[in-house]
């Protein structure tokens, strides 16, 4: 139903912009403010957050109705069901069959994924949308009979318009998961006989992990693509021998302000080094810069990706200071990715995220290649690493950072009806030793490792990096009001 609502809304002529069901009220408010949100169609169980910010910024309760799609989900008192807008007369679709009107009207504002701060949001236009079905679709068929199974949020660039409009195209079949559960999600792949999925990568390392793999059969799938974030070859192998025998599992690089994913193989293509593609859409242009903005595009040289072409969106809405951040002269969109050309394959590989890198004694430090190093450790089941400086603290040369690693253990497999004694704790110097064994010196835990119930995620996958920057402001915070006790003497504990 969820894309039934956004073809509706398009095709009145209106402008679709998806909001998190997990967002408070703060988060409601900036998605009312950034997006100039004019009405909400929103479940019950939602209500009440969206209910408070909503009047908060003004919107009356006129403007608000209820999906009420399932059985026991009634309307509460003074609103209206989603049902009164198919009672108010029909029109036909508003037809669009000027380029220029094309290219400046809005399908979608999206939300960016909000890594490094609060979310801003993108303008895809209709124009976007075709143009990115048009090059990947109708260039990358495959010889079987596709069956998707769709997890991802209907709200996120994953799923607009690839979801909600693009199956429409192509006739492929496609089964769509109302909420992720991992037993049911495999269930699902079994029951339907699944050919192609997207998946993102904390999805693969949780299959992989969890002993639900032996009781599901994955054999139907022949066609997987991992997004969102990098994942190590190790883990991408791992899954993909759960697989058909003929399936191709690979990497792909995208963003919601290039209409999703840009860099492919295509089918029969396959890859198991990491990379996340040998060829851009076609239209599409590349170049690599450094920090001062220079083209330094070459073979095997990494440098901040820049991207232009008919999938890139024209800007972030009633937004010009980050649109002047964003795009340079040349009209290129910077995307905040260090990547690299392999001279010799033509493969593309994601280094890690420009503002992530780490600087230690003059190095670049990939928080993601440490991260797929501790995913190596058969106690870990996820992480997460950051960069921090201490402060008050002299620097070794340029601005060198310590590197913190945030970590999730595996629960203990020992139960009360084994023989097995049960698995001592994961220490933190363990930790730090297995990093010591795999890595150069100057990549060492030196900001400490802290274990952590669960790594905070965006809906699509993606680290969400600013938490843990938050919570270390906090700590620099408080351990210096704790120093101003003893002359200053204490340090942040690690």
């Amino acid at each position: 139903m969820y894309s039934m609502l956004f073809l509706g809304g398009v095709a009145a002529g209106g402008i679709f912009s998806g909001t998190n069901p997990a967002y408070q009220v703060y988060e409601i408010r900036h998605h009312i403010r950034m997006a100039q949100v004019k009405m909400f169609i929103v479940e019950p169980e939602v209500l009440g957050p969206v209910l408070e910010a909503a009047e908060l910024e003004g919107l009356t309760r006129d403007k608000i109705f209820i999906f009420n799609t399932r059985p026991q989900q009634d309307v509460p008192e003074g609103f209206r069901s989603w049902e009164w807008l198919l009672s108010q007369g029909e029109e036909d679709w508003v037809r669009i069959t000027d380029l220029e009107e094309l290219q400046r009207t809005e399908v979608a504002r999206l939300n960016t994924s909000g890594t490094t701060g609060l979310p801003k949001t993108a303008m895809q236009s209709h124009y976007n949308a075709t143009s990115w079905h048009t090059m990947l679709h109708d260039i990358a068929r495959v010889p079987w009979t596709v069956r998707n199974l769709y997890t991802l949020p209907g709200f996120h660039v994953a799923t607009v318009p690839l979801v909600h409009a693009c199956p429409l195209i192509t006739g492929d079949q496609c089964w769509i998961m109302r909420r992720f559960e991992l037993e049911g999600f495999l269930a699902a792949l079994e029951r339907h006989r699944i050919t192609n999925i997207g998946i993102v990568p904390p999805l693969v390392i949780a299959i992989i992990m969890s002993p639900l793999r032996h009781r599901y059969s994955l054999r139907s799938l022949r066609q997987v693509k991992s997004g969102a974030a990098p994942l190590d070859a190790a883990s991408q192998e791992k899954f993909r021998r759960l697989c058909s025998p003929d399936a191709t599992f690979t990497q792909v690089f995208g963003m919601t302000e290039t209409t999703g994913t840009i860099s492919h193989f295509y089918y029969p293509g396959t890859d198991d080094t990491g990379s996340v593609g040998s060829r851009f859409l076609p239209n599409t242009d590349v170049k690599l810069i450094d920090d001062k903005g220079n083209d330094i595009t070459a073979y095997d040289v990494p440098g901040e990706l820049c991207v232009r072409g008919p999938t890139v969106v024209r800007g972030y809405f009633n937004n010009p200071k980050a649109n002047a951040e964003a795009y340079d002269a040349e009209g290129y969109l910077k995307t905040g990715d260090v990547l690299y050309c392999d001279g010799k394959t033509k493969k593309w590989y994601i280094v890690d995220r420009k503002k992530e890198l780490i600087k230690v004694r003059g190095f670049q430090v990939s928080p993601s290649e440490l991260e797929g190093v501790l995913l190596m450790h058969p106690r870990i089941v996820d992480c997460a690493v950051v960069g921090f400086r201490r402060p008050g603290e002299p620097m070794h040369g340029v601005a060198d950072e310590l590197i913190r690693a945030y970590v999730v253990v595996r629960p203990s497999t020992s139960t009360s009806t084994t023989s097995s004694p049960p698995e001592p704790p994961l220490t933190a110097d363990q930790v730090k030793a297995h990093i010591r064994a795999h890595l150069a010196s100057y990549k060492a835990l030196t900001g400490g490792v802290v274990f952590v119930p669960e790594i905070p995620k965006s809906a699509s996958g993606k680290i969400l990096k600013r938490v843990f920057a938050e919570q270390i402001e906090r700590e620099m915070a408080s351990s210096k009001t704790e120093g101003q006790g003893d002359g200053g003497k204490q340090r942040a504990k690690l």
